[in-house]
């Protein structure tokens, strides 16, 4: 029997045609555009070839960069096509024992630096139409975050009305403040987060550009940098920004969750934020809760199952308000199999890990387990016992990692 684990930060990539196909002319020559030839791959967007130090390929293959690794891997040949395909996509998720998975873009990530505002909410609607297709294969295991750029708030509102009615599953979100200064604390964001309450749904603020210029810090931020300070750094900022804009008090019914950034910090910042707040009090924002106890009632955090602060973060936090993911297909993500990392973790009780693995991320997205099971049919059990998972994710490497 398989338990029904819920990827709750699984991502696509996207097939370089969605912007040909789907963006309004006048964009199309600033979209990622995928060329190879006899000198190999080259990559560009906003019409500039962009810098990157491996191919698509192998930013879709994980455990690229890691020993044994190649910087060269073909998206055509070499990547397993449950990328871009969702009936490949259910096989994979059969073979490994993932019942559910929330999926997440890989190009599509910082949209909110783009100086063209237009071309932003334009690529951010394209994608978003693909990937609730995308799930039509199947929409109680396939769910999917419509990305949400927030510099052009009556745009976001907008889409998200759309987004609600298409069948989103929750809506990504940038840690990072837009160009103009706005954070995700700016009261202008209310109206975003009353829809989203009143729609019932969580919003998911994901890492994304770890090199952007908003954060000016870049300069520090270069190649493997970006994501060993990058990319946790965006996310303490947001949660600081949440919880100091009194957003969690203005919405107590809000759900919020911090995504692949890590999470040993977590304990660390939420105590900071609260010293701070009776250090500081006379210069701090006024709240009937603590950090930690508004994170407790309204948040969730996911991240690397390898993370050594994971124990800490569970007995803080609780384990329902850790969430797990796999992050495929991606370079960068827990390697070489995130079931079995967390599975075969001696710091973490058998119902931690079934917490981890299930019930937080089924009470987050607002997963009916029950129905859940039904819709599966036999071979799947939420008695199955936690010792026995298999991961299988590393299979999907194919021959292309040694």
């Amino acid at each position: 029997m398989k338990l029904p684990i819920i990827d709750a930060d699984g991502h696509v990539m996207e097939p370089f045609d969605l912007w040909t196909a789907r963006l309004p002319e006048q964009y199309r020559d600033l979209a990622w555009q995928r060329h190879v030839g006899p000198e190999g791959e080259t990559v560009t967007f906003g019409g500039r070839p962009t810098n990157f130090e491996w191919t698509v390929g192998s930013l879709c293959t994980p455990g690229s960069l890691s020993r044994g690794g190649r910087l060269d891997v073909d998206l055509d040949t070499e990547v397993d096509p449950g990328v871009r395909d969702p009936h490949r996509r259910l096989e994979l998720m059969d073979h490994q024992g993932i019942a559910v998975s929330v999926l997440f873009p890989t190009m599509t990530l910082g949209l909110d630096d783009l100086p063209d505002q237009g071309f932003a909410n334009a690529s951010a609607h394209a994608y978003n139409e693909w990937i609730g297709e995308f799930c039509a294969a199947d929409p109680r295991r396939l769910r999917w975050a419509a990305v949400l750029p927030l510099t052009d708030l009556d745009w976001a509102s907008a889409e998200l009305e759309w987004a609600v009615g298409a069948g989103a599953t929750t809506v990504m979100l940038s840690p990072i403040p837009t160009p103009g200064g706005q954070t995700l604390g700016n009261p202008a964001v209310d109206r975003i987060w009353a829809s989203l309450v009143e729609a019932g749904l969580p919003a998911v603020v994901h890492a994304s550009n770890p090199a952007s210029p908003t954060l000016g810090i870049v300069r520090h931020l270069v190649n493997r940098a970006q994501w060993q300070m990058g990319v946790p750094f965006q996310l303490q900022l947001a949660v600081m920004h949440v919880i100091d804009g009194g957003v969690l008090e203005r919405f107590p019914a809000l759900r919020i969750g911090f995504f692949e950034g890590d999470v040993g910090w977590l304990p660390h910042w939420l105590g900071r934020l609260d010293e701070t707040y009776d250090k500081m009090a006379l210069v701090s924002p006024p709240h009937r809760r603590g950090a930690l106890e508004q994170f407790r009632q309204q948040c969730v955090i996911s991240g690397e199952p390898a993370d050594t602060g994971l124990p800490l973060t569970v007995s803080t936090v609780g384990a329902e308000r850790v969430l797990w993911a796999s992050d495929w297909p991606h370079q960068d993500g827990a390697w070489p199999d995130p079931i079995e990392i967390l599975r075969d973790r001696a710091d973490l009780t058998s119902a931690d890990k079934r917490a981890v693995f299930v019930e937080g991320a089924a009470r987050f997205f607002g997963v009916d387990l029950g129905e859940l099971l039904g819709h599966l049919g036999p071979g799947w059990s939420l008695d199955a016992p936690v010792e026995g998972l298999g991961g299988m994710l590393a299979a999907t490497r194919r021959a292309v990692v040694a």
